[in-house]
């Protein structure tokens, strides 16, 4: 077992470095003033995310009244920054697709978590903030708030004992940490920072459980965290128990949204995530 989280990261060699496509695009998150030829010349290098990238332009979340033709005609549409954050949503995708054995995840369901969770974090910055920019970067870290497990999968496989199959968040945190020494919110920050994620990027991973705790974006911290909640009571857990009524509705106060906030977003997550996914010739 690894000594510390940077011994893991260099012994994890599927997870030392994304791919350059994603790096390229990582550096430009947090670039407000980015311009579009920069952002053309890294996308159209690569047919496969331009392919992709134009399905979730098209998909019903950004309710496109023509069809997406191009990466420049969707920067024309959407803007530099959005096209960015759709384009490392994208390229993410296979980064999250691969099953974890111990996380009892079969292949796709990180990544369906990972999307549900984007979509809602999206859903509640807009409601909280009423900014597109708020609600784009709350998409890709609740899109990638997760990642840290990809991190502890091989680590945990290889210890005798088990995470608990119906624990809760805090349960997870505390076997995680009995077994290794750290928790996949710690793991997740930490190779956040090995891949040059943004800070404020980096802060809402660390603290998704915790987003009282979050320094830099708390408000989009509190959003990741209620999405992530949201997804395991409908049934798309991310490696934890089921979310009992009294127990969600428990938490969804604590975290300062109301029952009238929350409810349209649990009737409406299924069907959206259905729908992006159906975009990009994938089902729930």
């Amino acid at each position: 077992m690894a000594k510390s989280l940077h011994e893991l990261i260099a012994a994890t060699s599927e997870l030392r470095a994304l791919p350059s496509t994603t790096l390229q695009l990582t550096s430009l998150l947090d670039d407000v003033t980015v311009d579009a030829a920069s952002v053309l010349e890294i996308i159209e290098k690569d047919p496969s995310l331009t392919s992709n990238l134009l399905k979730l332009a098209n998909s019903a979340y950004y309710g496109m009244r023509r069809q997406v033709g191009s990466t420049r005609e969707a920067l024309v549409l959407l803007g530099n920054q959005t096209v960015v954050n759709l384009a490392f949503a994208a390229s993410m995708g296979e980064v999250l697709r691969g099953p974890l054995a111990a996380y009892r995840l079969n292949r796709n369901e990180m990544w369906h978590h990972a999307l549900g969770t984007a979509l809602g974090a999206a859903a509640l910055a807009m409601l909280d903030n009423g900014s597109v920019t708020a609600r784009e970067q709350a998409f890709t870290a609740g899109l990638v708030h997760d990642i840290g497990k990809l991190m502890l999968n091989t680590p945990l496989k290889k210890e005798l004992e088990q995470l608990p199959v119906d624990g809760d968040f805090s349960n997870l945190l505390q076997a995680e940490k009995k077994i290794l020494g750290f928790d996949h919110t710690e793991a997740g920050a930490k190779l956040g920072e090995s891949w040059n994620f943004p800070p404020r990027l980096v802060d809402v991973i660390r603290w998704h459980h915790q987003p009282e705790l979050a320094e830099l974006e708390p408000d989009m911290a509190r959003a990741v965290a209620t999405a992530n909640l949201v997804l395991c009571r409908l049934g798309f857990a991310g490696g934890t128990g089921p979310v009992s009524e009294d127990d969600f509705w428990a938490s969804i106060e604590t975290f300062r949204y109301t029952r009238d906030e929350i409810e349209p977003l649990l009737a409406s997550l299924p069907r959206d995530m259905e729908n992006m996914l159906n975009m990009i010739g994938q089902s729930l």
